[in-house]
């Protein structure tokens, strides 16, 4: 009598006689009247041409799947190239650093529809022109902040943003993901804050290529009007 482990040996060899030799049953066409293979769950049985059929339609079924998701994020990405395009523009043409923070207010509430944006930058000095969005370098928010990103953007739900007390300001109660990226220069560090009522519009591990490079557009826009002589 064979025992459990004969019997898989055997099954074993089977499969590997099948696997390499995709044309077994084309020489025993034979077979394939009498090989049932029961239907999971229904008790009934199908022929072996008819489960390989459906295995195949099951396949072709995820790959149509797969491609669609593919065409999508393909779309998507083509989108926010736009919008970076369009931005990057603006950010050109802007006469003043009204004109910049302006140009990203629009993009975040606009044409991203989120919920909220927030823009922090440390500058030597304390606030300059009174704008809400410059701070002390000292600034617990930024510290914080900078410190939780480690120089790379970050995205996931609010909570990632425990340690940092405040930065979403007023919004805070009704956002739910949120996408932290650092800004930096040879003299300027800031934050740039995405927020979205959808605790999956910024899922942990999303890509953050469009958010860096964000970042660089800003702070070269920053830059450009506070160093001018």
């Amino acid at each position: 009598m064979k025992g459990p482990t004969e019997d898989r040996s055997w099954e074993a060899g089977v499969a590997r006689l099948l696997r390499e030799n995709p044309d077994y049953f084309e020489r025993h066409d034979d077979l394939l009247e009498v090989l049932r293979i029961p239907h999971r769950g229904r008790g009934l049985a199908t022929s072996l041409i008819e489960k390989q059929v459906a295995v195949l339609r099951e396949r072709l079924a995820l790959r149509d799947r797969e491609r669609q998701n593919f065409l999508a994020t393909a779309r998507e990405n083509d989108a926010l190239s736009e919008k970076l395009h369009r931005l990057a523009v603006a950010l050109i043409d802007a006469a003043s650093l009204d004109d910049v923070f302006g140009s990203i207010y629009d993009l975040g509430r606009n044409q991203l529809k989120l919920d909220a944006v927030v823009i922090v930058l440390g500058i030597d000095g304390g606030p300059l022109n009174g704008r809400a969005e410059f701070v002390s370098p000292d600034d617990a928010r930024l510290r914080q902040g900078l410190a939780l990103a480690r120089d790379r953007p970050l995205c996931g739900p609010k909570t990632i943003l425990a340690t940092v007390r405040g930065l979403l300001g007023a919004d805070e109660g009704r956002v739910a993901s949120v996408a932290l990226t650092p800004l930096r220069d040879p003299v300027r560090s800031g934050l740039l804050v995405f927020g979205s009522q959808d605790p999956g519009h910024f899922p942990v591990g999303i890509g953050t290529v469009y958010l860096s490079r964000l970042g660089e557009l800003l702070m070269r826009a920053v830059a450009r009007h506070l160093d001018r002589p």
